[in-house]
């Protein structure tokens, strides 16, 4: 018997199970996939493709003046969190900041790794490609920035990373490289003699691809910024992207640190109920279907993007229990000891289909608070 399950191993189903443990509650992570982390940016927007801020997030998720607070001490916990895990991350949710993309496009944000630096309205940047890496092109990301920056001098360059594979590279490959000292040697004395070639001095910012390393990108960024005299900063793209990567790895190890029971590669095929609680799962395995017993129970499956609900042709149907939903998405009649997080609420949480990193922090912040209270109200013990 678990006192909480979370189905689902993106960044709410993670968050979830981590805070959940942390306060004391015997927890197990129910999942089929590798979880969406792994295929995003890394950066956790408030709403994706706006420039809105804190007041147009909370208008667009229906929050009220006095939850303000809350979400704002759900960021700082992240903050902590990942400061605690050796991947800290810089933002401010009522000061989001412009950073540069792989495409060269500039987008807002509100918390993103010190791998990651604003982009300048002014000032003189390069941008620093690898050879070999076909998705990350300098002198199209220079044509794109400069549409959003007209005042940036932009510069370009590409330097080789030393090795060569029978297939394309990615960005992902040239991080791993990135991690070994010889090859970083390599690359700053490449960059110091194209910029004497190219007559360039003390820019004020360098621009990669999101390859800075992987388990080494704290030697990379300060190694990079030591020798070249100034800032460097990533530019997050397509997946995969180190800066999703380091994150996903990170709350992983923090997990099975904690001792989390992980239930991987798990189908979750049904459950049994007592009235309007879930008593337990039914979860199958290759070999086998067995029972999961639970208190309380995540949904953190995600919207649409992630696999927890599926357009059919008489409407949305959510995917891991088999729910009814209204038009958007959200439960009818859920359970009262089950919690949806992140996009598992609906489409009304959604923005093209995504939540955005924030607001799936606040909602598994939020959960794991609900949870407690409820534990404390019907007297449930914990165990560590």
């Amino acid at each position: 018997m678990f006192d909480v399950v979370v189905i689902g191993q993106g960044l709410s189903g993670l968050l979830s199970a981590i805070s959940a443990k942390e306060q004391g509650f015997r927890t197990a992570l129910v999942s089929i996939g590798s979880g969406k982390i792994i295929q995003s940016t890394g950066v956790m927007d408030l709403i994706p493709g706006s420039h809105g801020g804190l007041k147009e997030w909370m208008e667009f998720h229906q929050l009220t003046v006095g939850q303000k607070q809350g979400a704002i001490d759900a960021v700082e916990q992240f903050k902590e969190l990942t400061e605690r895990l050796g991947y800290p991350y810089s933002g401010d949710p009522e000061k989001p900041v412009q950073i540069v993309t792989g495409a060269g496009h500039v987008k807002t944000t509100t918390l993103y790794p010190q791998t990651i630096k604003p982009v300048p309205e002014r000032g003189h940047v390069v941008v620093v490609g690898f050879q070999g890496i076909s998705d990350f092109q300098p002198a199209y990301v220079a044509g794109n920035l400069h549409k959003h920056r007209p005042d940036l001098i932009i510069d370009t360059m590409k330097i080789s990373l030393g090795k060569h594979s029978q297939r394309t590279m990615t960005q992902l490959d040239a991080a791993r490289l990135l991690d070994q000292e010889e090859v970083r040697n390599e690359c700053l004395t490449q960059i110091k003699q194209q910029l004497t070639e190219k007559n360039i001095r003390r820019p004020s910012l360098f621009i990669f691809p999101a390859s800075l390393g992987i388990e080494n990108w704290r030697k990379t960024v300060e190694q990079f910024t030591r020798e070249l005299g100034t800032a460097v900063t990533e530019a997050p793209g397509m997946p995969p992207n180190a800066t999703a990567i380091r994150l996903n790895e990170r709350l992983k190890k923090q997990a099975v640190r904690l001792g989390i029971r992980f239930y991987s590669d798990t189908t979750v095929t049904g459950f049994k109920a007592d009235g309007q609680m879930i008593q337990s799962l039914m979860i199958k395995t290759v070999n086998q279907v067995t029972e999961l017993q639970g208190k309380q129970f995540v949904l953190a499956t995600g919207g649409i993007l992630g696999g927890g609900l599926e357009a059919t042709p008489s409407g949305l149907k959510e995917t891991a229990l088999g729910l009814k939903t209204d038009e958007e998405g959200a439960l009818l009649n859920c359970p009262v000891n089950l919690h949806p997080v992140g996009a598992a609420n609906g489409l009304q949480n959604t923005q093209y289909g995504i939540t955005g990193g924030i607001f799936s922090i606040v909602s598994a912040y939020q959960t794991i608070n609900q949870v407690c209270q409820l534990a404390s109200v019907e007297g449930g013990t914990r165990s560590a």
